[in-house]
């Protein structure tokens, strides 16, 4: 799995490729953005919205980060990673 993400402003884009199990990432992902995140972190209650856009063997996710917060990409990219170990 290949995870890259670019904040601008209140905007996160986190593109996620070569992605083996999309209905698992998929359903983690789901998870965090309803508050239910498998991993011990409270990013996500950074996260004003959320829209997840999945391709063929990839998941773009384009969040809005709440007023004045900053989200830690590398959060994000090390709970994936740790649950998805190829």
């Amino acid at each position: 799995m290949d995870i890259k993400s670019t904040q601008s402003g209140n905007s996160l884009v986190v593109n996620i490729e070569k992605v083996s199990d999309k209905n698992a990432v998929m359903e983690t992902i789901q998870g965090c953005a309803e508050g239910n995140c498998a991993c011990s972190t409270d990013e996500y209650q950074k996260v004003e919205s959320m829209q997840i856009l999945p391709g063929a063997n990839s998941i773009q996710l384009k969040i809005e980060v709440r007023s004045g917060e900053i989200i830690d990409t590398n959060c994000i990219s090390e709970c994936l990673t740790s649950n998805f170990e190829e």
